[in-house]
């Protein structure tokens, strides 16, 4: 299968719109998790959904 260049150059206009999409739908979501990776308290909506608890117990070193 042969693919010209106007047709590779539409494909991925088309997956850049898809990603672009999928982005701004999951973006609130996406920064929750984003928050959740610095802080460890997964909040969505205003809502703590979780808070991860770290062990600081230097007995398990």
């Amino acid at each position: 299968m042969v693919v010209s260049q106007s047709e590779i150059e539409e494909i991925r206009k088309d997956l850049y719109k898809r990603a672009e999409f999928v982005i701004k739908a999951y973006k609130e979501d996406l920064d929750a998790l984003a928050e959740f990776d610095r802080t460890g308290v997964l909040k969505l909506n205003g809502k703590v959904l979780y808070v991860a608890k770290f062990n600081d117990d230097k007995k398990d070193q």
